[in-house]
């Protein structure tokens, strides 16, 4: 029988979220600027892309949109820093979405800097106001390309980004920047 000496009891290190947030967000931001290629969408077929939009099976979908990023905004709201607000547009067939999510730190890359970096909710920004839905507009949420919750994985360079859906339809978008 082996025995050891307790000298210290266990305890996890003790980490600063709010100032981990804030790195995470500090490194991330200026890679998002610019024009992002949905080189692949990898779409679950689940009730509402079927029944909404005739997808059968699992699909995968290539060179699908591109996602122009043209503002990445941590001081909207005062002492909240840890927390990136990024809008700009979604193009697709030959029209152009106001788009936006707000990235939270992921709680893996939080306690042990692996897995996604963050998650947001991406949903369209339109103007408060009326607005008239369009077929390609209704088609992206059905699709749940947008309306849904994604973890979000950026490159170390910069040049490829991985969101993975949460609750519905995508299970996978690949992005590549755009030159």
């Amino acid at each position: 029988m082996i025995a050891c000496k307790k000298d210290q009891q266990a305890s996890p290190e003790k980490v600063d979220k709010n100032k981990k947030s804030v790195e995470i967000m500090n490194a991330i931001r200026p890679k998002l600027y610019g024009t992002w290629i949905m080189k692949r969408v990898d779409v679950k077929a689940i009730l509402t892309a079927r029944g909404e939009i005739g997808i059968q099976k699992d699909t995968t979908l290539t060179d699908f949109a591109n996602l122009t990023v043209t503002l990445v905004d941590n001081y909207s709201q005062p002492l909240n820093d840890i927390n990136n607000d990024v809008t700009g547009f979604l193009s697709f067939r030959a029209k152009a979405y106001p788009v936006g999510f707000r990235m939270m730190a992921s709680p893996s890359w939080l306690s042990h800097s692996t897995g996604p970096q963050t998650v947001a909710l991406f949903d369209y920004r339109f103007p408060v106001g009326t607005h008239i839905v369009g077929a390609d507009e209704q088609y992206l949420r059905y699709l749940t390309v947008v309306g849904d919750n994604y973890t979000i994985q950026v490159s170390d360079d910069g040049k490829t980004m991985v969101w993975k859906g949460l609750n519905r339809a995508i299970r996978q978008i690949d992005f590549v920047k755009q030159n």
